[in-house]
Order: structure tokens, then C-alpha cells, then sequence
């Protein structure tokens, strides 16, 4: 059986030009602009700015989706995109929906993402029992392994990777917290270019580097951020330094990298 797993690339065009996160963004300006105009205008029979909310998570869920490959990321761009749309049909009065209906939107996504992960029932439960009062649970380990999968759900992770070749990964947070050390781990492919998927919804993620790594941040965040802490390199003339992709999304939470 193949080891690899199957991803999914969409392929999003306008006109001949294939769409970008950044063209998404800039429609989303547009039209936030012109439901404001419209809505000074006072010529619609709803306000057209609480519409604004709606295209937002439609164009963060979108952005989100295109910027990754992690199928966890993608589920919850879907319920975003999802939520977004919910939201905008009951402004236009066209569904009639009481409550707020992210929370329950969040829940199922957060379920998809236990599926999706494979928890087994037995693990899941120890979780919460040896937690005590907290509401979760804390683990910390290291390993030599050369990828991570790392999956926190009102929990927290911590890892030390002391991988002599380092090939990348995917950490999702979802309230809860992950921490990993790279500090003795190298990336030792030719390319000297590895990819970690971070998905951080109301959670945080940390992520510790060598000195001599560069990094490069492509991901998208709504109401949370990728924060940069680390150090630039300066490798030797001639040497290039390694470098660590940070693709992924963050919703109401943080990826900070450091040293």
C-alpha cells in the first residue's frame, strides 16, 4: 500500500489567469466597500454592511482553502465558508435562523477532524479521565521521528524532534495548545525546503527552531496571526541555510515561532 496520501489541489480560474488568495482578498475589499456605499445609499430593504461579516468568513475560508493542502485546514475553511454563507441568507431574511450558528458549526467541525485523525475511543477517554478537573490534558515527549501529525483537541502537546532529517508535518490546535522543539533537528533533503501545515482555531501553536533556519510564513489568518520571533541567518557564503514552509490557517489564535 502507498504510504503517501492523496491530496487535493483546486484550480480556480478567472478568465485565463488562475485565482490567487491575494485576488480573493481583493474582491473581498471590493465588496465591502460597495455594501457600505450601497448601504449609505439607503435604497436596499436590509442593511447591506451586516453583510460584511458573512463575506468575511466566505473569503477567509476560501483563502484558507487554497493556501493548503492539510485536509484539516480544508475542514474547517468548509465550515467557514459554511457558516459565512448561514449567515448571509438569514440577513437576507432569506432562512430564518435563531441563535448563532458558528458554535454548533465549530462542534461538527471539530468532530470531522477527531474522524479524520482516527482517535481511537480508548485514548480520547484517558484524555479526560487522568485530567482531574481540567478539561483535557497535557502530554510531552520526544522523538526521532522525521514527520509530525500532531492533533490537540482541549488538550496540549509538546514534542522535542531530534530528526536528522526533518521532513515537515502537520499540527492542528483546536482549543488547545501544541509546542514543539525543532532546535536539534535538520533538514537534510536536497531541496533544503521542508513544509509544516499549522491549523490553530481558538487555540495556539509554538514552534521552536536552530538558529540556521530560515523561515518563510504562507498562511492566512483571521482574527489571530503568525508571528515571525525568530532570528534571521546568516549562513557562510555558499552554504544555504534551510528552510521551514509555515502554510496552514489561524482563527482566533496564534503560530509564533522562535529560537
Amino acid at each position: 500500500m502507498n504510504s503517501s496520501r492523496q491530496r487535493v489541489q483546486f484550480d480556480m480560474r478567472f478568465g485565463d489567469s488562475p485565482v490567487k488568495p491575494g485576488m480573493i482578498l481583493g474582491m473581498f475589499l471590493v465588496i465591502a466597500g460597495s455594501l457600505m456605499f450601497v448601504d449609505n445609499l439607503d435604497i436596499l430593504p436590509f442593511s447591506a454592511t451586516k453583510m460584511i461579516w458573512p463575506a468575511a468568513l466566505v473569503a477567509y475560508g476560501a483563502m484558507t482553502a487554497m493556501r493548503t493542502t492539510s485536509l484539516t485546514v480544508r475542514i474547517w475553511s468548509g465550515a467557514a465558508i459554511l457558516g459565512g454563507i448561514l449567515l448571509g441568507l438569514r440577513e437576507l431574511g432569506v432562512l430564518h435562523i435563531h441563535g448563532n450558528v458558528l458554535w454548533p458549526l465549530a462542534l461538527i467541525a471539530a468532530g470531522v477532524v477527531m474522524l479524520v485523525h482516527r482517535l481511537q475511543w480508548a485514548p480520547f477517554i484517558d484524555k479526560f479521565s487522568n485530567s482531574g478537573t481540567n478539561f483535557g490534558s497535557s502530554s510531552e515527549s520526544h522523538s526521532t521521528e522525521h514527520r509530525l501529525r500532531e492533533f490537540a483537541l482541549f488538550s496540549s502537546v509538546k514534542r522535542r524532534v531530534e530528526s536528522p532529517a526533518f521532513e515537515g508535518g502537520e499540527l492542528s490546535a483546536t482549543f488547545g495548545g501544541i509546542e514543539i522543539d525543532l532546535r536539534r533537528a535538520e533538514i537534510s533533503n536536497e531541496a533544503r525546503r521542508v513544509v509544516l501545515e499549522t491549523n490553530a482555531a481558538f487555540g495556539g501553536i509554538e514552534i521552536r527552531l536552530p538558529e540556521h533556519w530560515k523561515v518563510s510564513i504562507e498562511g492566512s489568518a483571521a482574527f489571530g496571526q503568525f508571528e515571525d520571533k525568530t532570528i534571521p541567518p546568516r549562513p557562510e557564503p555558499g552554504i544555504q541555510a534551510p528552510v521551514l514552509v509555515i502554510r496552514g490557517g489561524v482563527a482566533f489564535g496564534a503560530v509564533v515561532l522562535l529560537n
